[in-house]
């Protein structure tokens, strides 16, 4: 939402978490989480976002001179990065509002050089639309939940590995049989390299995977299930002077 208020950048539509920017469509907008690809940004209807905000340190929208690092996009790049856990103690916080609910648990497994943080969101939607009159709605369902995490631990003084890692999985069906589904599930590994004051790499291993499937089980005649899926693999190492 913050991106929305930046020139140049519009929303697609009420209702929706995609953004146009400048004239471009939405799908020409490179979406990272932690170095990896995220395909389907969207819960829910486009009511809410795929990041947790619980969890993130950085979000840097690219919208003119984006970086060769990038492998080159049409309209943009938005780089969301994890924040580490906290090295000192445990921590948790909570929320919950009329759809959903969220936790974070977060804290060190070995004091000032390694730790966690935790993110879990979900969504009682459908005991919701259960309560309402309108019968179309009643037989209607519609949910999300998503998981992610990060640990970072410091090898030495030179090295630090970080490992993250993101799942969601999401469902809807508007007064009939037919279901639609759809999952992210990206992870990355990375470890950072200092050689000297001015010289230092990152190096990482990454997948991707997005997954989305509409099925119709309740007349046996005609059913039928159509699904289709995206696997992204990358390693690279950059250096920087």
């Amino acid at each position: 939402k913050i991106a929305l208020t930046l020139p140049g950048v519009q929303t697609v539509g009420e209702g929706a978490a995609g953004f146009n920017v400048r004239g471009g469509s939405a799908d020409q907008n490179l979406v990272l989480l932690n170095d990896v690809p995220v395909y389907n940004t969207n819960h829910l209807f486009g009511f809410f976002s795929v990041f947790n905000p619980d969890v993130i340190s950085s979000a840097n929208l690219y919208k003119s001179g984006i970086g060769a690092n990038y492998g080159g996009r049409i309209a943009s790049v938005f780089d969301v990065a994890l924040r580490d856990g906290n090295k000192k103690k445990f921590t948790y916080k909570g929320g919950i509002s009329p759809v959903t609910g969220k936790i974070t648990l977060e804290g060190p497994i070995k004091q000032d050089t390694s730790s966690y943080i935790i993110g879990i969101r979900s969504t009682y939607s459908d005991w919701m639309l259960s309560l309402l009159d309108d019968p179309n709605l009643r037989n209607s369902s519609g949910g999300f939940s998503d998981i992610v995490g990060k640990v970072s631990h410091r090898l030495d003084d030179k090295n630090n590995l970080t490992l993250s890692a993101y799942h969601s999985r999401d469902k809807f069906s508007l007064n009939s049989d037919s279901l639609y589904r759809y999952y992210n599930t990206n992870a990355s590994l990375q470890l950072r390299h200092t050689f000297s004051n001015q010289l230092n790499s990152i190096s990482s291993l990454s997948f991707a995977n997005y997954n989305y499937n509409l099925s119709s089980e309740e007349n046996p005649v005609n059913a039928f299930k159509l699904d289709y899926r995206i696997n992204h693999y990358s390693f690279k190492t950059e250096f920087n002077y």
